[in-house]
């Protein structure tokens, strides 16, 4: 579950630095922040809509899903700013996100012995903002040479990976 949020975390430092990196190449740097918010609006309202996913739906098959739906948030996103201002793909794109995080945390307290819940949700969410200063790095790297669709790229590679670990975990063993 660490890696999952590490790469959830990889997902927002690579937006974040994509979406600063868009609005300075357009004239507007004071627009990422209207940007980005599109972003935490979007996987807001998306988080608040789990409250009505019907119980049969898993924990197992949400992780599988939503790993699935963050990873094609993010091939939209990516091809997105290809197409369309990134202000238009940003609201699609973060519909995927809390969806996936909710996952993880109802996963950890599920899979945690009672008395380590605590210390596994500490253990999770430390993978956020690893993730991000990852995904801030990295993307930076390669925002210089290839520009707001380098940074994307980071984003897209750490929903893949999200991905990955999701089948993979879907494979292993049933314990939720």
């Amino acid at each position: 579950m660490f890696l999952a949020m590490a790469a959830m975390g990889t997902v927002f430092g690579a937006v974040q630095t994509a979406v600063t990196v868009y609005a300075r190449t357009i004239g507007e740097p004071g627009a990422a922040g209207l940007v980005y918010a599109e972003f935490g609006i979007g996987s807001a309202l998306a988080g608040a809509a789990c409250a009505w996913l019907p119980r049969r739906f898993g924990l197992r098959a949400r992780y599988v899903t939503f790993a699935a739906a963050l990873f094609a948030g993010m091939l939209v996103l990516s091809a997105g700013a290809r197409l369309v201002p990134l202000p238009v793909a940003v609201p699609v794109a973060s519909l995927t996100v809390a969806p996936y995080m909710i996952t993880l945390y109802a996963l950890t307290e599920r899979l945690a012995p009672p008395d380590r819940a605590t210390t596994a949700m500490t253990v999770l969410c430390a993978g956020g903002p690893l993730g991000a200063a990852v995904g801030q790095a990295v993307s930076g790297a390669l925002a210089g040479p290839y520009g707001t669709e380098g940074a994307l790229l980071t984003a897209l590679t750490a929903a893949a990976g999200a991905l990955l670990l999701a089948l993979a975990a879907g494979a292993g063993p049933r314990q939720v």
